[in-house]
C-alpha cells in the first residue's frame, strides 16, 4: 500500500500529477481541489495517496490534505460511487460544503455535481450522514446539532428576514457551536441574530 509521495513535482495538470521519487515518475490522479494547491513544477512536494487496486490496474490518487482523502475514501465506500466519481465529486464541492451538504441532506446540491444524479445523492446522505461530521470526516463534533432539520428551519427563517443564506446558515452554526445542540428553531433564531 502506498500511503503518500514525497518527491519533486514533474508535471501536473487538472485531473493529474507526476511526483518524481527516487528516479520514478507516478502519475497521481487529483482533484480539482488538490491540483489548485499543488507548488510550481520543479518544486518538492508531499502528497497523500489512496492505492486502489482491481483486477486489471492500480491507480493512485493524491490529496493535499487528509481531510480530502479521508472524504474521497468514505465516498468510494457508497454503493455506486467508484474512485473516478469520488474525484469528481470532490472536484465540484469543497470537502466542508461537501459534509454540510450530507450532514444536512441537501440533495439538491450535491446533484449539482457531475455525474450524481438524485438516487447516488440521496444513497450519499443515508450512507454517509453518521459517518460525517462538521468537524471533519470520520470524526465526532461535541457542537454538531442532533436535529438537522431544526438548524434548516431557522437558516430558511433568517433567509425570509433578509439574510443571506450563505450569512444565514454560518451564524445558525456559530450559535450550535457555542451553544450545544439541543437549542430549538426559536432558540436558534434569536442567539443567530444576536450573533451577527
Amino acid at each position: 500500500m502506498i500511503t503518500h509521495l514525497r518527491g519533486r513535482l514533474v508535471d501536473k495538470a487538472p485531473t493529474r500529477a507526476v511526483v518524481e521519487v527516487g528516479g520514478i515518475g507516478y502519475e497521481v490522479a487529483v482533484s480539482l481541489a488538490t491540483y489548485g494547491q499543488l507548488p510550481v513544477v520543479g518544486a518538492e512536494v508531499l502528497l497523500l495517496t489512496h492505492h486502489h487496486v482491481r483486477e486489471d490496474r492500480q491507480d493512485l490518487f493524491g490529496f493535499v490534505e487528509e481531510a480530502e482523502r479521508e472524504m474521497f475514501r468514505l465516498l468510494i465506500g457508497v454503493s455506486g460511487i467508484g474512485p473516478v466519481l469520488a474525484q469528481t465529486v470532490l472536484s465540484g464541492m469543497a470537502v466542508r460544503d461537501l459534509q454540510e451538504a450530507i450532514f444536512y441532506d441537501r440533495v439538491k446540491e450535491l446533484t449539482g455535481i457531475k455525474g450524481i444524479g438524485r438516487k447516488t445523492a440521496e444513497r450519499m446522505v443515508i450512507e454517509l450522514k453518521d459517518r460525517v461530521s462538521l468537524g471533519g470526516a470520520g470524526a465526532s463534533s461535541p457542537g454538531a446539532p442532533s436535529s438537522p432539520r431544526a438548524v434548516e428551519e431557522a437558516v430558511r427563517a433568517l433567509s425570509a428576514l433578509g439574510i443571506a443564506s450563505l450569512a444565514a446558515r454560518q451564524a445558525v452554526q456559530r450559535v450550535v457551536e457555542k451553544d450545544g445542540a439541543e437549542l430549538s428553531v426559536q432558540q436558534l433564531i434569536k442567539r443567530a441574530l444576536q450573533e451577527r
